[in-house]
């Protein structure tokens, strides 16, 4: 854990290589934002730190870098590179216990 929070700093502070930059390294952070923060908390802050570092790359002229930084666009990505990793690239069971357990508008249709 320690390891982690180490590294979300370097992420923090812009200080994280560019070649750890990517949006594994994005989900990642944000997962750890959302695991111990409120929502709206989480999304400032990681929309902030992807910034500070979109400030350190704007010098090189690296797309994809330039890609990772916009928010708009990462949101999606995230979602994505989470959803593999916790379901092992099969989301329906997680889609399926999502409803299931009443946590949305749509379980009583489901059940």
């Amino acid at each position: 854990m320690c390891e982690l929070w180490e590294f979300v700093l370097s992420f923090e502070d812009g200080s994280l290589p560019p070649d750890a930059w990517n949006e594994r390294t994005v989900a990642a952070v944000a997962v750890w934002y959302l695991a111990l923060l409120p929502v709206e908390e989480a999304v400032g802050r990681l929309e902030a730190a992807i910034q500070r570092n979109r400030r350190r790359f704007r010098r090189r002229s690296d797309s994809a870098h330039q890609a990772a930084s916009d928010p708009t666009w990462l949101w999606p990505r995230i979602l994505q590179h989470v959803l593999i990793a916790a379901t092992a690239r099969d989301p329906l069971p997680l889609a399926n216990r999502l409803l299931r357990d009443g946590g949305t508008i749509l379980a009583t249709r489901v059940a």
